[in-house]
């Protein structure tokens, strides 16, 4: 049987997020052999692994890199390790002929199998240009990499990439994604729905270059989805390949007709949406607590107070801070009622804009923003149990 190379690099604090991405492949490709590069992940942990893996027509190498010199070599910025470098080593321990490198921190939302028919005749890397142009012009992000594992075994590969490493190694400011583009700067530009970048958005320098939509989603900054709270837009979409169960995944055809948009955990009917840039949201502990039927999401395109962030202790309240305006779009679109009830000044006129979708928008008295004739429902804010009513009729 033929096999198709994906390649990872993982410590045993990241195996959460390695299984994610692992499964993520699986939902939508078969005939994959997983290498996983490290040196502390037990053994046990592949074995069980390797047993989900095998209905599937896929499987697992663990690939020992027990070395002293890679130890050595550590990350610029602190959610980053030594384990990175690991991918130095892909031409001498992978057996195929090319090669898929993925970071752990991303999930495949689609096959791969145009990506891996790419022409890389006269290349040896192809990659996705880095968010930061202003930076790294031209540069391309390591975090997604299709190898040409013929011509790195020509060229050296990791020979070249550890001796540069050695040589400049406190002065690398991205870490292995320098070496790799200083040493390999005429490589195959792939489009960017194979490396499209949650987190860098909201530091606004990602642009979409086309309507494809992402293929590959890929959480590079220190804002990961599985912390508590994460300043990127898509963290849902990571938990729906997180909660997975294999034997959904092995149902293929099963699996094919799931729409992550009806993983109701995440998408409930009934979802009240509140933008604010301050923590004085009238009743919204009292509201959040009394509808449970509901979700919550507030959002602020900044950071959040302790008074805010403590809300997503109730599973129904979604707390997005520092949102960017795809992600207020699409809680637009979703929410079901707009609440109109944060204290001071309305944010991206975002009462006419729900009313533009349709949305009913209810408020309390001391916190509408615009005329009452624009309001479905404004209540008093001494009465927020009618507010409680008003929104249990409007239940689905």
């Amino acid at each position: 049987m033929s096999y198709r190379a994906i390649v990872f690099a993982a410590d045993n604090k990241y195996t959460d997020p390695l299984l994610t991405a692992i499964k993520s492949v699986c939902v939508y490709n078969q005939h994959i052999k997983f290498y996983i590069l490290n040196d502390d992940i037990p053994k046990e942990w592949f074995l069980s692994v390797e047993k989900h893996l095998e209905p599937l027509n896929c499987t697992i190498q663990d690939v020992k890199l027990v070395d002293y010199t890679l130890s050595k070599f550590n990350g610029p910025y602190a959610h980053i390790n030594y384990v990175t470098y690991f991918r130095y080593m892909i031409p001498e321990v992978v057996e195929e002929d090319r090669a898929l490198y993925l970071d752990v921190d991303l999930i495949v939302t689609e096959n791969l199998d145009e990506l891996f028919a790419i022409d890389l005749e006269h290349y040896t890397i192809a990659a996705v240009k880095d968010w930061d142009q202003q930076r790294y012009t031209g540069h391309f992000n390591a975090g997604v990499l299709l190898l040409n594992l013929v011509r790195c075994r020509e060229e050296k590969f990791m020979e070249k990439t550890i001796a540069y490493t050695k040589e400049h190694i406190g002065q690398l400011e991205v870490g292995d994604q320098t070496v790799l583009n200083t040493l390999y700067p005429d490589y195959f530009v792939l489009p960017q729905c194979y490396n499209y970048q949650i987190g860098a958005e909201w530091v606004g320098t990602v642009e979409r270059e086309s309507e494809r939509q992402p293929i590959i989603f890929h959480y590079s900054t220190h804002h990961k989805p599985w912390n508590s709270v994460s300043y990127n837009g898509i963290r849902e979409l990571w938990w729906f390949y997180h909660d997975l169960d294999w034997s959904d995944i092995k149902s293929h055809w099963k699996i094919k007709n799931v729409d992550t948009n009806t993983f109701t955990q995440y998408h409930q009917k009934n979802h009240c949406f509140i933008l604010t840039n301050t923590q004085y949201i009238e009743h919204i502990e009292y509201l959040i607590r009394s509808l449970p039927n509901y979700r919550f999401s507030v959002a602020a395109h900044t950071m959040m107070s302790s008074t805010l962030l403590n809300l997503a202790q109730y599973k129904n309240a979604f707390i997005c801070p520092l949102a960017i305006d795809a992600k207020i779009e699409d809680l637009l679109n979703r929410c079901s009622v707009y609440l109109d009830i944060n204290h001071f000044n309305e944010v991206d006129n975002i009462v006419q804009r729900a009313l533009h979708k349709g949305k009913p928008v209810i408020t309390f008295q001391c916190t509408k923003h615009k005329e009452d004739d624009v309001y479905t429902h404004i209540i008093s804010e001494h009465e927020p149990e009618k507010m409680v009513e008003v929104l249990k009729e409007l239940e689905v």
